[in-house]
């Protein structure tokens, strides 16, 4: 097992239900421009509304630490960010995805060293809205965290 795999999880359509896409992409961005885009380290996939999708590259990589982003409600002020244990997936509304995550998670933990579920919580997911102000600063700040290797300090739902 080696590096780190981050899912972005969300319809690009459905405002902050991108969150997790978004992220992908500003984790690229920042890569490319520091020139450690794909070095081992950090790789991204943008897994859209189907993770389940990815199975094969996870299998491949079979990465230390998965990291899951998604936009989840969890009744909290819009872009806040926390970790959800495994127990909590089923009690939050998530955004549309084939399979349940929970399911997929349970699926992919024997691939990888440690999975961490990250969710965003959403001000707006109505389609054809853009991605808010509140869930882009979080979304940033989470890029930083993950790329300076801070995800663990982010605080777990209660």
């Amino acid at each position: 097992m080696s590096g780190t795999i981050v899912l972005g999880i969300g319809n690009r359509l459905g405002a902050d239900d991108a969150a997790g896409t978004c992220l992908v992409d500003m984790l690229n961005q920042r890569q490319h421009k520091a020139k450690t885009l794909h070095s081992g380290e950090i790789t991204t996939i943008d897994a859209g509304t189907a993770p389940e999708s990815y199975t094969s590259v996870i299998r491949r990589h079979q990465p230390d630490l998965l990291i899951l982003v998604d936009a989840a409600d969890m009744g909290l002020p819009p872009g806040a960010l926390r970790t959800i244990p495994p127990e909590k997936i089923s009690t939050l509304s998530f955004s549309t995805h084939s399979m349940p995550l929970s399911m997929f998670i349970s699926y992919v933990k024997e691939l990888c060293g440690k999975v961490l579920l990250v969710g965003v919580q959403p001000e707006c997911t109505e389609t054809g809205r853009r991605i808010s102000r509140a869930v882009r600063t979080s979304v940033k700040k989470l890029a930083e965290a993950i790329l300076e290797g801070r995800v663990a300090e982010i605080s777990p739902l209660e």
